[in-house]
């Protein structure tokens, strides 16, 4: 298990060589920062009715499918109607996939491709879909939107696609680690359950790990493949369970499994649970008391900020080329007020 862990911390390292960071990107680019703010506060505000005649414009999305979070069925409904209040004629065409059958993944894009869209909503994980992205950004027939990921490629410097847009994975467990940190004394032992073996397990576990290392301790590490079945089976089949003060987990599917089996194993209260996003389910998750604290999204201004960059974009001014939205940590004590403040503004389209 020592191979194991500083394996993971070398993937974590390698982060950085390979994506700009938030930060790294507006240090290179300052112009960007002005660019990002004045954004923001589009995305913020109210719709305004495009006032220019353009042509339809043809949208299709290519997302993961079969995840118990609802981080994707927002994106699209959020996206949709901020689309319609800013009068902007479109089709679109969407299809959910299993992110980790790269054949089906390129099959369901050649799908799409036929069909001549002016722009390409996908996301960036596994390996694979990196050669398929820098086919469409070397192609420039369409215009790529890359969701769910805010760290540009350094490989693809002078031909990035048109926007990433998400929530920054790295921000996201800053909080998180914070979190941990002042809950759990210092030497405190946790497992880590990952995602898949790609770019979200790296930004939300491998950074996790570098965060906390002089503070806890890993005592194992897993990859479920986003699995919520493998995610129980193998902390059910932990033999140490009472020893560990905490379990991190990636994604909503992995959080559901642990939950779980921590709650098969008695050890549900002795043992601290994260989710990662705040979606509906996690949020049900602490009301009941089955998870201990998630980061939430401000969900929907993703599905806005998608909007807003095409408005800009058929209007001929310059958009960021980063978009990532922001983030609250929600625990078992946060007010229930307060929550359904967040969720006002999270789902503020996709009720």
């Amino acid at each position: 298990m020592r191979v194991f862990v500083l394996v993971a911390v070398f993937l974590g390292m390698a982060v950085g060589s390979e994506y700009y960071s938030v930060d790294e990107y507006v240090k290179k680019y300052p112009k960007q920062k002005g660019l990002m703010e004045r954004f923001d506060s589009i995305v913020q505000g109210q719709a305004v009715a495009i006032d220019k005649v353009h042509k339809k414009v043809k949208i299709a999305m290519l997302y993961p499918g079969g995840q118990v979070s609802d981080y994707w069925r927002r994106s699209r409904e959020s996206f949709e109607a901020r689309m319609q209040e800013l009068g902007i004629d479109y089709a679109i065409e969407a299809i959910f996939v299993d992110e980790t059958d790269e054949m089906g993944l390129k099959r369901s894009l050649l799908k799409l491709l036929k069909n001549d869209s002016d722009y390409l909503v996908f996301t960036l994980n596994i390996s694979g879909h990196k050669k398929l992205i820098a086919q469409l950004i070397n192609n420039q027939k369409q215009k790529i939107i890359l969701q769910n990921i805010t760290t540009p490629l350094k490989q693809w410097e002078g031909t990035q696609p048109f926007m990433y847009v998400g929530f920054d994975h790295i921000e996201g467990t800053k909080l998180l680690a914070r979190y941990f940190q002042k809950q759990q004394k210092k030497g405190a032992n946790y497992l880590m359950l990952y995602h898949t073996q790609g770019y979200v397990s790296q930004m939300r576990g491998d950074s996790f790990i570098e965060m906390v290392q002089d503070a806890h301790t890993l005592k194992n590490a897993y990859f479920t493949g986003g699995s919520r079945e493998k995610a129980k089976r193998f902390v059910a089949g932990y033999g140490e369970l009472e020893s560990l003060d905490y379990i991190y987990s990636c994604s909503t599917d992995v959080a559901v499994g642990v939950s779980e089996a921590l709650r098969e194993s008695g050890v549900s209260e002795a043992v601290l649970l994260n989710g990662w996003g705040g979606g509906s389910v996690e949020l049900q998750m602490i009301e009941k008391g089955t998870l201990d604290v998630t980061v939430m999204r401000m969900n929907d201004d993703n599905g806005v900020a998608m909007a807003e960059a095409i408005k800009l974009d058929i209007l001929g001014k310059e958009t960021p080329l980063i978009y990532s939205g922001s983030f609250k940590i929600v625990d078992k004590t946060t007010p229930a007020q307060r929550i359904e403040q967040y969720k006002q503004r999270a789902f503020r389209y996709s009720r």
